[in-house]
């Protein structure tokens, strides 16, 4: 074993933390190296600094090993005084890509558990290797700035995430876990070649024999933020001058102000508008947002990544959610399609979904609304069978409210990563 500066250590971890905001933290563990180190490592820092330390463990129920490693965790968090909760996502169904569905619902599960303790920011184990690694698999993809720059050590608003170790090899952990006779459990699926990120990491040691170190790919990955900073900048300008969010959910370009913009910028802040529409968590491939960009740009209707975009004859852009991206579902959850705030006095029979061709025509007078009708359609409803119970965006009602979770102007503020 190397011998490791627990100073030098604890000091980077430091002045990460130091710039979360107040409140009580989380950090998730999976019961790995890089999660146990942090694990450590924080439960020292907010005894340090008074500060309240919550842990969850995400058990993805995909492998029969994941309900020990949850309990190991747990039995840790006991010795050190933590209070720790497992969190269960039985939601995988054998299509799609299994790495992202399951780092979604990671997300999703932290994030709700952290509402609910009144946790500000959660901490997560992400090491150089990891950020390495990153830049490599966005490498091969073609990623520009944006990709390359790679992972952030703080972004979020609601919670906060932050990476504390994103400057800490994962050797260095090792040996720091290792100086305090603490124990972790690998996980099997980190030598699985069949996902991109493990050949990434096994071709390391291979271009590290070039200079391609890890250490050195970090700090070019981490280079290229300031860049994206700026451009992102830029690109909020830009989306003052031909962009007008609204309250159904639907972001108006200004055609000749924004074909006036520069290239790049025309592309990122359609990338941006996708992403506050649809709430996707990724940019679309570069190909297809370009064909999308020249046809919009000729005032050809389009749909992609679950986006509609509509050009209208007074040189308006209207880009708003793909009507047959929008389910119909029993009102079990507060949240509609990531993006509306539901409430009613029952739920029992009771369906959200979007106002469609069948719902438009029960609702009185909404041709005075001066709206396109494509807008109006894709707008969420309350329905009971096929009766739309209310439409609160198109007529006021009783109890029954549906909103954006954030207000409209919100999507300027989503531009810049935070």
């Amino acid at each position: 074993m190397r011998s490791v500066d627990h100073k030098t250590l604890y000091t980077k971890l430091d002045a990460v933390m130091c710039e979360v905001p107040e409140g009580a933290l989380g950090v998730a563990v999976s019961g790995g190296g890089d999660s146990i180190a942090l694990l450590r490592l924080l439960a020292e820092w907010t005894q340090r600094n008074d500060r309240l330390l919550y842990v969850a463990t995400v058990n993805h129920n995909l492998r029969p090993e994941a309900v020990d490693e949850a309990a190991f965790v747990g039995q840790l968090c006991a010795n050190i005084g933590l209070k720790h909760t497992t969190l269960e996502w039985n939601g995988w169904v054998g299509k799609g890509n299994l790495q992202s569905a399951a780092r979604n619902a990671r997300k999703t599960l932290l994030a709700k558990w952290a509402a609910d303790l009144e946790i500000t920011t959660i901490a997560l184990g992400h090491t150089q290797d990891d950020q390495a690694e990153t830049f490599l698999m966005r490498l091969a993809r073609g990623s520009g700035v944006d990709g390359l720059s790679g992972i952030q050590h703080i972004n979020g608003e609601e919670p906060i995430w932050v990476r504390p170790l994103l400057n800490i090899p994962r050797a260095v952990l090792r040996d720091y876990l290792t100086s305090l006779d603490q124990v972790w459990i690998d996980d099997p699926s980190n030598d699985d070649t069949k996902f991109d990120r493990v050949k990434m990491r096994n071709a390391l040691p291979i271009l590290a024999e070039l200079g391609l170190t890890s250490e050195r790919l970090a700090q070019t990955a981490q280079n290229l933020q300031l860049p994206r900073k700026a451009l992102e900048q830029l690109t909020q300008v830009a989306a003052y001058r031909c962009c007008l969010p609204n309250k159904y959910g639907v972001v108006e370009v200004n055609l000749e102000q924004f074909s006036k913009e520069p290239l790049d910028i025309q592309y990122r802040l359609l990338s941006c508008i996708m992403a506050w529409v649809s709430g996707a968590e990724y940019r679309p491939r570069f190909d297809a947002l370009k064909t999308i960009h020249e046809r919009i740009l000729s005032s050809t209707s389009q749909t992609l990544g679950g986006c509609f975009f509509k050009p209208t004859k007074d040189g308006t852009l209207h880009i708003m959610r793909e009507l047959a991206c929008l389910p119909k579902l029993r009102i079990e959850n507060v949240l509609y399609d990531n993006r509306w705030l539901i409430s009613a006095d029952h739920n029992d029979g009771l369906f959200v979904g979007p106002l469609g061709d069948k719902g438009l025509p029960q609702i009185q007078n909404w041709r005075e609304l001066n709206v396109i009708r494509d807008v109006l359609l894709q707008t969420p409803a309350i329905w009971e069978d096929e009766t739309v119970i209310v439409a609160p965006l198109l007529a006021s009602a009783g109890n029954e409210t549906i909103s954006l979770k954030t207000d409209p102007k919100h999507f300027y503020k989503s531009i810049v990563s935070h």
